[in-house]
C-alpha cells in the first residue's frame, strides 16, 4: 500500500506519529511518502540547516519527505498562529499534488483545522480517502487558549470542523473523550475509532554524564522536573507558587525544573525572578532523542494543564514518555489522563490549578520511601507496554487504511 502522510509537523520537529510512524509502516511493508512544512515548532522560527523554498526533498531513514514553505510563528496571537497553520495548508494544497506520487491512502494528523485542506485537495482531485487523526479538538482548543475570542469566527470554525468530518474516510482519536465528544457533534460512532498516541522519545536507561546531572540534578535534592511546551494552556504558575512556599518554610530539599521553551516561557522566567526562586530552574528545549536522560535524572515527573472541562478528554503526549521512563508521575489533570494514573498506579493526582493540593502531594511523594517510589515507577513501565506501545496502535490504524480500500 502507498501512503501519504500529510503532516504540518515533522522530524526534527517534536511532534507525534511522525518519523518513527512512518518507520513502522515501512516495516509492514507500505511505501510512504510525508508533505510537510519546513521546521520551526516550537521555536517560531525555521530549523538552521534548513532554508525555506517552493519545494525541498530529503529522505529520511529510507522515508521520503517532501517540504513546503509556512509562516513560521509560535506566539500567542491568534490570527498570527491561524497564518501560520494557514500557510502551510496553502502550500500543500498548491504544490502537494505534483510533487507526491499517487498514494492509495493518505493519513492526515490534525494538530490544527487547516490540515484539512490539502487532505481534501487531494480527495476532490485525485480520489484519494483519508484517515483524518484528531489529537487536539477544535474550536475548544483555541478558546481554551485564549488565542481566538471572537464567538462569530469560532462557530465557523466549528463549522469547519464538521466539513472535515464529513470529507474523511474514517477518523481516529487520541483519547476515548474525543470519540464521546464527536458522537454529541453528530459525528457517526462508526465512523471513530480510539488509537491512543505513543511516546515519540527514543526511550533509554541512559542519564545525562556527571559533569551536567550535578549542575541540573545535585544529588542533595529532589527534583521535579516538567518536560515540554511552556504555553499558556500548561498554567506552570502553579510551579512558581508552590516553590514560593516551600522556600517561605525554609524548604531547600526540593527543586522544580522546567525544560522546554514555548509563548509563556519569558514570562515565567520573568516572573521567577521577580519572585526571587532558586528552586527553580529553567533548561532550553533538547533534541527528543536527548529527553529522557532528563527525565531519567529527575525524581518526579510533572505534567498539568488549565482547568477546563475540554483537558478532562485530553491525554498530553508527555504522559507517554513519563509513564516509559519509570519515575512517579504529579499530574494536575482530570478525565481520561486521570484515569491513565488511577488505573497504573504510577503516581499523585492533583487538582489542577490548586497549588495547595499540588504542595500536600508533592510532601506525600516526597516522604515515600525510594522503594515505593520504584516501585510506582515500574508500575507505569508495565502499563505504557501493555496499553500503548506503537506497535499496537499501528495495527489500529493499518486496519483502518485496509477497511477504507475495501470501501
Amino acid at each position: 500500500m502507498r501512503i501519504l502522510l500529510i503532516k504540518q509537523l515533522f522530524n526534527p520537529e517534536p511532534t507525534a506519529k511522525s518519523l518513527d510512524f512512518a518507520l513502522e509502516l515501512k516495516k509492514r511493508g507500505h511505501e510512504v511518502q510525508v508533505l510537510t512544512g519546513f521546521p520551526s515548532y516550537p521555536l517560531g522560527e525555521i530549523y538552521e540547516g534548513y532554508k525555506q523554498k517552493l519545494w525541498k526533498r530529503e529522505v529520511m531513514e529510507g522515508i521520503e519527505v517532501i517540504r513546503v514553505p509556512i509562516y513560521p510563528n509560535q506566539s500567542d496571537n491568534g490570527m498570527k498562529r491561524m497564518l501560520h497553520y494557514l500557510s502551510y495548508a496553502f502550500s500543500a494544497s498548491l504544490f502537494g499534488p505534483f510533487l507526491v506520487k499517487r498514494p492509495d491512502v493518505a493519513f492526515v494528523y490534525q494538530g490544527a483545522i487547516p490540515v484539512g485542506i490539502p487532505a481534501t485537495v487531494f480527495k476532490w482531485f485525485r480520489g484519494i480517502p483519508f484517515v483524518y487523526d484528531i489529537n487536539d479538538l477544535w474550536p475548544e482548543t483555541v478558546a481554551v487558549s485564549g488565542m481566538m475570542k471572537n464567538k462569530r469566527l469560532l462557530k465557523l470554525i466549528n463549522a469547519w470542523c464538521d466539513f472535515n468530518y464529513r470529507r474523511a474516510s474514517k477518523i481516529t482519536v487520541a483519547t476515548p473523550g474525543f470519540k464521546q465528544r464527536l458522537i454529541e457533534k453528530g459525528v457517526p460512532e462508526s465512523k471513530i475509532s480510539f488509537v491512543p498516541n505513543w511516546s515519540r522519545d527514543k526511550y533509554s536507561t541512559a542519564g545525562l554524564d556527571e559533569e551536567l546531572k550535578e549542575n541540573y540534578f545535585p544529588g542533595d535534592k529532589f527534583h521535579v522536573l516538567y518536560a515540554g511546551n511552556l504555553g499558556v494552556v500548561q498554567a506552570l504558575d502553579i510551579v512558581l507558587e508552590v516553590a514560593q512556599q516551600l522556600k517561605q518554610e525554609g524548604n531547600s530539599n526540593i527543586q522544580f525544573t522546567l525544560l522546554g521553551g514555548g509563548a509563556d516561557e519569558a514570562r515565567l522566567k520573568n516572573k521567577r525572578k521577580q519572585m526571587e526562586l532558586d528552586n527553580v530552574q529553567f533548561i532550553e528545549r533538547v533534541d527528543g532523542g536527548e529527553v529522557t536522560k532528563y527525565l531519567n535524572s529527575a525524581d518526579a515527573l510533572l505534567v498539568h494543564l488549565k482547568n477546563t472541562d475540554l483537558f478532562e478528554i485530553t491525554i498530553p503526549s508527555k504522559i507517554l514518555s513519563y509513564l516509559r521512563t519509570g519515575k512517579p508521575i504529579l499530574m494536575g489533570l482530570k478525565g481520561n489522563a486521570a484515569e491513565i494514573i488511577k488505573t497504573s498506579g504510577a503516581g499523585f493526582l492533583f487538582e489542577p490549578q490548586d497549588a495547595d493540593d499540588l504542595k500536600q502531594k508533592l510532601d506525600e511523594l516526597y516522604h515515600l520511601s525510594r522503594d515505593e517510589r520504584k516501585n510506582m515507577g515500574k508500575k507505569g513501565i508495565e502499563y505504557y507496554d501493555n496499553n500503548l506501545s506503537i506497535v499496537a496502535s499501528t495495527e489500529k490504524l493499518e486496519k483502518a487504511f485496509f477497511e477504507i480500500l475495501k470501501q
